[in-house]
């Protein structure tokens, strides 16, 4: 007995298939974002993901690339070809590294897995909405009206207002912020701002740049902060030996960072590893790895953090041999010679956190009632993460987009 779906007698009452359908909205949307000023060509976009009949493997062309995405990990792209047009997206399975050397997915071969974002940028390069031209706007800014320019119009606009803001107001009036994101431009670190685009600013004269990329600038500044290089942390591969992980802000299956990183982190749930996932939002990767979700009022994540120290402290947890040996400013046996005087003393983290300075103890039930997370998970977790050995925290970048953001990071 068959069984009827919702949509079938709409699909039948159009004398729809599901290709058919696929096919004529792909058209369909590529002619409304045209918006009536630029035609879109839209055929080869169709047919990318309704091809009638679809094409078996043994008549594809097989392209094994690289993904391009800025997030450095440059994972195995399998594109899949038919003509001139690309199929599907695959990752490594183990058949396509040349040599043999990788690609039999253990710790010391492992295959070099793209992730879900890497896997759907054909869904990019065929979109109606991609740009594949210069566009300049004729309109009024906010309403949307744009013309189609020559490579050579539109670089020559930009650099006639370049040197038109620096005659008028000074180098420095050239905002540098970032141009990273999702860039193609991998030749020579051209998506960074330290790269080729940041080197052709600084011989024009001087610009106005930030710390970082948006990204992760609260991570960037407070890092230079605590240890004066943007260098911290341990490598993704640790998390392999870990028995006990929280995900502080991180949803790992949307954004991770290292080839291997879900390879170390399954490593680590065979083997018993603990997850945790500190979070507003319960996650996919909370789901997959079984992970204990504590649920947080979003940028309140330094408080819990203080909350859990303190819980530390007072009950002695903290491994003072280790800060005794490598920390600096934890305590008042770890303060530098050069570090300022106060009344009450060379001002350091833990007294910060126990009141001393501001007559307020920074206790898991002060933590509670700012980020919302009850006192006694806040302790539960504090003392899981002392006693456990050993225990990974992976922050990340998220709670450090927000004001005093660099406080989370550091």
């Amino acid at each position: 007995m068959s069984v009827k779906k919702p949509n079938d007698d709409l699909f039948g009452r159009l004398n729809l298939t599901r290709r058919s359908f696929l096919k004529r909205t792909a058209a369909g949307g590529a002619v409304v974002a045209a918006g009536g000023l630029v035609e879109l060509k839209t055929s080869k976009e169709a047919q990318a993901f309704a091809y009638e009949p679809y094409p078996r493997d043994d008549q594809l062309e097989t392209v094994v690339t690289s993904c391009a995405h800025n997030c450095g990990s440059r994972h195995m792209l399998v594109a899949h070809k038919w003509k001139d047009v690309i199929v599907r997206l695959s990752t490594d399975d183990g058949r396509y590294q040349r040599g043999g050397y990788f690609g039999k997915d253990n710790n010391e071969e492992p295959q070099l897995r793209a992730c879900l974002r890497g896997r759907s940028y054909r869904q990019r390069l065929y979109s109606a909405e991609r740009l594949l031209y210069p566009m300049i706007r004729v309109g009024e800014r906010g309403e949307g009206k744009f013309k189609r320019a020559s490579w050579d119009e539109a670089l020559g606009l930009v650099a006639q207002k370049m040197v038109q803001i620096k005659n008028t107001y000074g180098p420095t009036a050239l905002l540098d912020q970032s141009y990273a994101g999702a860039s193609y431009g991998v030749l020579h670190k051209s998506d960074q701002i330290e790269g080729l685009l940041g080197r052709f600013l600084g011989m024009f004269g001087s610009r106005t740049s930030s710390w970082s990329v948006p990204s992760y600038q609260g991570t960037t500044t407070s890092s230079r902060w605590t240890f004066g290089t943007i260098q911290d942390g341990n490598e993704d591969d640790t998390f392999a030996h870990s028995k006990l992980m929280i995900m502080w802000g991180w949803n790992p299956a949307y954004t991770f960072h290292g080839g291997n990183t879900f390879m170390y982190m399954r490593m680590a749930k065979q083997r018993g590893c603990r997850f945790v996932l500190v979070d507003p939002q319960y996650t996919d990767s909370a789901a997959a790895y079984d992970a204990w979700w504590i649920p947080i009022k979003p940028n309140t994540d330094a408080a819990m953090m203080a909350g859990m120290a303190h819980y530390i402290f007072v009950n002695d947890l903290q491994d003072q041999a280790f800060i005794d040996k490598f920390c600096m400013g934890m305590d008042a046996g770890t303060m530098p010679d050069w570090a300022a005087k106060t009344p009450n003393g060379t001002e350091n983290f833990k007294d910060y956190i126990l009141g001393k300075y501001d007559g307020q103890p920074k206790t898991p039930e002060w933590a509670e009632g700012i980020c919302g997370v009850p006192a006694k998970d806040i302790k539960k977790l504090a003392d899981m993460y002392a006693t456990t050995k050993p225990a990974a925290l992976k922050a990340s970048w998220a709670p450090g987009r927000n004001a005093y953001g660099e406080q989370y990071s550091r």
